[in-house]
């Protein structure tokens, strides 16, 4: 009945379906995967998602984002957690946001908390070349994400702490997630954050004049009322003060 664990091993992360292209039959396909479970050999991680253990400690062999990017056939990395992913998070975090165009039920696995999160667009979801089993937003598509949802940002000390110690982005790539986005008020947004990092992330004056021209129309607020409590008249936008204020504690060079 270990013959199947090998290639099991290979996928690290299964479904029944997986299970019934090697066994051909449905019904073996479920013997199987119940006789594994009982010999702690795999976990289930929710409704028809299962995950090899390692033989010696019997710990699950999947990670979270690797369970994360596959709940579903569309399922993706996003918002704050592709901070963490990508290793450039300020805090420590025990979930985990899933964008899919399928939705599905969030879920507790192994202390972790699995969010679901309504795909919004299609572009900018990339498959890492060390890690074949993760989709993940990259990070010009994350920052448009998390401008648009700082509450899934983690808050705005959170994404300013992100943002410095980023030392890149494409400004095409932004701008084309804008335009799919195509919202005048996080044109507005996204301007106003990325405006204080453009030298750090070598970004254009001409990308920052866009952003404020296609976004100038409305008065907006970047947070709540109570945190974005000051007016930028250059912005027309209701934010903190300062944004970079946030970096004062860790002594970052932005400030």
């Amino acid at each position: 009945m270990k013959k199947y664990l090998g290639v099991l091993h290979q996928k690290k992360i299964f479904t029944l379906n997986d299970v019934v292209g090697l066994t051909n039959n449905v019904n073996s396909a479920k013997d199987l995967l119940q006789n594994y479970k009982k010999q702690n050999l795999i976990i289930q991680i929710r409704r028809n998602l299962y995950s090899v253990c390692d033989l010696a400690t019997g710990v699950t062999v999947a990670n979270k984002f690797e369970i994360a990017s596959n709940i579903s056939s569309s399922s993706y990395i996003s918002y704050r957690s592709a901070f963490e992913y990508y290793g450039i998070a300020h805090q420590i975090y025990y979930d985990i946001y899933i964008s899919s165009c399928s939705r599905f039920n969030s879920f507790d696995f192994e202390n972790i908390q699995y969010f679901y999160s309504k795909s919004i667009i299609d572009l900018g979801v990339e498959t890492p070349s060390m890690d074949s089993l993760v989709r993940v937003t990259n990070l010009e598509r994350t920052i448009v994400d998390c401008i648009d949802r700082i509450d899934r940002a983690g808050g705005i000390e959170e994404l300013v702490h992100c943002l410095s110690l980023i030392g890149y982005l494409n400004e095409n790539k932004l701008l084309e997630y804008l335009a799919v986005y195509n919202k005048s008020i996080l044109y507005k947004k996204v301007g106003f954050v990325l405006e204080p990092f453009k030298e750090k992330l070598k970004l254009s004056n001409d990308f920052i004049e866009l952003c404020a021209q296609n976004g100038k129309k409305h008065i907006g607020y970047l947070t709540d009322k109570n945190e974005s409590n000051f007016f930028h008249n250059s912005w027309n936008i209701y934010a903190p003060k300062n944004i970079l204020s946030y970096l004062e504690q860790g002594n970052n060079e932005l400030v």
